[in-house]
């Protein structure tokens, strides 16, 4: 029973001292703060930092964008398209073997494309 209040005690004191080291607010002293500098407000319009993850995924919806126009051209089959940091993903049907390596070097030009995974199938009709 003592190792288990032991471990109790052993867990509250590490979520206290992390929430305690989580308190991100300086603590000043109202007496020294300068009326010229008013804290300056968050805003829930503000543009994401750069390489985070809206940012990253609005960058792979664009890129996604990008090569679904592509494909809308006649002949490029059924093809879905995912888009992750520059790796682009083919899924779907093509009707020949040719039909599915030109998809991906068109694919593969379009800007911001680093790489593509051609899981594309070749569906023969009978």
């Amino acid at each position: 029973m003592k190792r288990f209040s032991f471990s109790l005690l052993a867990a509250a004191l590490a979520v206290a001292g992390l929430a305690a080291c989580s308190d991100q607010s300086p603590q000043a002293d109202s007496s020294s703060a300068s009326p010229a500098t008013p804290p300056v407000a968050s805003s829930s319009t503000e543009t994401p930092a750069k390489g985070s993850p809206q940012t990253k995924l609005a960058a792979d919806m664009e890129l996604s964008g990008k090569v679904k126009e592509l494909l809308q051209e006649p002949g490029r089959g059924r093809v879905e398209v995912a888009a992750s940091d520059g790796v682009v993903t083919l899924y779907g049907t093509v009707e020949k073997p040719a039909d599915k390596d030109r998809i991906a070097l068109a694919v593969m030009e379009v800007e911001g494309v680093r790489s593509v995974v051609n899981n594309l199938v070749v569906m023969r009709e009978s």
